[in-house]
């Protein structure tokens, strides 16, 4: 609901931030990192 969270590539929506990360890991790769985004790879 009011937490949902929209890829800025490609507008699709979220429940959080994880799932995002995920998705644009997987579809946008190498786009660039979301702001405070401190994940390791």
């Amino acid at each position: 609901m009011a937490d949902e969270i929209s890829c800025p590539y490609c507008e699709s929506v979220f429940e959080n931030k994880e799932d995002l990360s995920k998705h644009i890991d997987r579809i946008h790769h190498g786009s660039g990192l979301l702001e405070g985004d401190s994940r390791k790879f």
